[in-house]
């Protein structure tokens, strides 16, 4: 993906996040396709694990058998390695990535 579309990505991915799961689960297995591809285009290790996590959270999301504590420790983990991707990008998309790491933490506990 260009750098524009990339930020665009982003920012399209923190604005479903700022709406709340309720309406960010509607976009969210489109969105995940899309950042897994982009992921696992990446080549960089930690980029492929995360890459897998969020394939597993679209089995969960897709799934009626999912639990609230699985789709929590999906999150947390999902927003924890986010943030740390931060640390390995570059320009505009540094703070970015960083908010949605933030975001899908603050989804995470905001499950009970």
């Amino acid at each position: 993906m260009a750098n524009a579309t990339i930020l665009a990505h982003l920012d399209s991915t923190i604005h479903s996040l700022d709406q709340g799961l309720t309406h960010a689960k509607t976009g969210a297995v489109r969105s995940i396709n899309s950042w897994v591809e982009t992921l696992s285009d990446a080549g960089v290790p930690a980029l492929g694990t995360l890459a897998d996590e969020l394939k597993h959270l679209e089995e969960l999301l897709t799934s009626d058998k999912a639990t609230t504590p699985q789709l929590k420790k999906a999150l947390t983990s999902i927003g924890k390695h986010t943030t740390a991707a931060a640390a390995s990008a570059e320009g505009a998309s540094v703070e970015k990535i960083k908010q949605i790491g933030h975001l899908l933490t603050e989804a995470a506990a905001s499950l009970h």
